[in-house]
């Protein structure tokens, strides 16, 4: 006859809650040490992920050049190389030929700037009926400039030396980003050879659906940026010509780079057109400023959404939990490929719920509906064909549970 065991004393509680908080106490302490030791290597990563990402990008490119011209997969990567590099030395050209000039002409005219910005703010005070003898925004305009832009100026003068150097490290690391992609495009085989090596046999169909939905998310997110930016810069160049907006060329390259940043980009890419709109053409900033705010509203959140849907697979939702997360975590390059990283693990979650709810369902075997499915329709993925499978498995859960329905129920 067995006896019940004793309930655990208050003793043994303790002890069993000192030993798990102990256990935790060291588990975090050994995953901050490991966090502490990777982030001396972040400078390296970095380099390889980028390597990685011009690899990817070129790719395509070189691998169009090959099926279309007969030239041979080693001139088609000169070809393709040679066509970036020399599309990056005629930007640097353009920066420094057009740029800089443009740049330093504005800094030049602070004053004038001034100005024009005190003025129209008090013609706006006497519009909106503001006495003076109470604000003066006109003065509080001259006055921060005076205080602000001097030490800003001096700052920028300071730092001179400092971005120098950044700037030799940024050309060296490019270099070397340049070279190791040359050989990742020149011999991919060698790569994802040795990657189905080192991975078991049995999780070589696991491989390759991580290559494609790495690819997927990337090239989606990559597409709508770059559809993001086009249109953004193409309606600076619009609004420049039709108002006559100066310094057009800073205005489209300062728009351009900041609408790369996710989310945050479209808002802080109007900042330049809206200040040199209302700094140098006051008459017609009003207009310019409501036809931005409109463009803007309707491509954030009608044409941004719909892309990132469709190339990423993401809600707005993820999107924006996506850009915190990685903000937090990396900063600003996190901010920037957090979305495509969140879409990739939403891809492959997708993959096995979708997996699941079909051989949940009794009758049907998943490999055969996907080769049914992909016999149709060859040019279907198999995480397509997946997702075709659970959609088709549920309409069957759903007319057996309204067939199974008493009838006058």
């Amino acid at each position: 006859m067995t006896t019940p065991a004793d309930p655990p004393s208050d003793r043994d509680t303790l002890r069993i809650a000192f030993l798990t908080l102990g256990a935790m106490f060291f588990g975090i302490a050994v995953l901050d040490r490991v966090l502490a030791i990777a982030g001396g290597f972040s400078s390296l990563l970095l380099t390889i992920f980028l390597t990685w990402l011009l690899a990817f990008l070129i790719s395509p490119l070189v691998s169009s050049l090959d099926r279309r011209l007969p030239l041979g997969r080693g001139l088609a990567v000169a070809v393709a190389y040679g066509a970036v590099i020399g599309g990056i030395a005629l930007f640097v050209v353009a920066i420094a030929q057009i740029g800089a000039p443009e740049a330093s002409n504005l800094v030049g005219r602070t004053d004038e700037i001034t100005a024009s910005i005190a003025t129209m703010v008090g013609d706006v005070q006497r519009a909106i009926g503001i006495d003076r003898s109470t604000v003066d925004l006109a003065a509080v305009v001259e006055e921060v400039q005076r205080q602000a832009l001097p030490a800003v100026i001096q700052g920028l003068a300071d730092q001179t030396q400092m971005i120098a150097a950044s700037v030799l490290a940024v050309f060296g690391t490019l270099f070397i980003i340049v070279v190791l992609s040359l050989y990742a495009v020149a011999d991919p085989e060698a790569i994802t050879g040795a990657l189905r090596r080192i991975v078991p046999n049995r999780h070589t169909d696991t491989l390759l659906l991580v290559q494609r939905t790495v690819g997927r998310a990337f090239r989606g997110f990559l597409r709508t940026q770059v559809v993001l930016v086009l249109i953004q810069v193409g309606l600076t160049l619009v609004l420049g010509l039709i108002f006559g907006l100066p310094y057009l060329f800073l205005l489209t390259v300062s728009t351009g780079l900041l609408m790369f940043i996710p989310f945050f980009g479209p808002p802080l890419a109007l900042i330049p057109v809206v200040f040199v709109a209302l700094a140098l053409r006051p008459d017609v900033a009003i207009l310019v400023i409501v036809i931005l705010v409109v463009a803007q509203t309707i491509l954030v959140n009608a044409i941004q959404p719909r892309l990132l849907r469709e190339g990423v697979g993401l809600h707005p939702i993820l999107v924006i939990v996506a850009l915190l997360v990685g903000s937090q975590v990396a900063g600003l390059w996190g901010a920037i490929f957090g979305i495509p990283f969140v879409a990739i693990v939403n891809l492959l979650l997708r993959y096995i719920i979708d997996a699941r709810a079909v051989n949940e369902v009794e009758g049907i075997e998943l490999e055969e509906m996907v080769a049914a499915i992909q016999a149709e329709n060859p040019e279907v993925q198999v995480e397509d064909a997946v997702a075709i499978a659970a959609a088709h498995a549920e309409a069957m859960l759903e007319t057996d549970a309204t067939l199974q329905e008493p009838k006058g129920a």
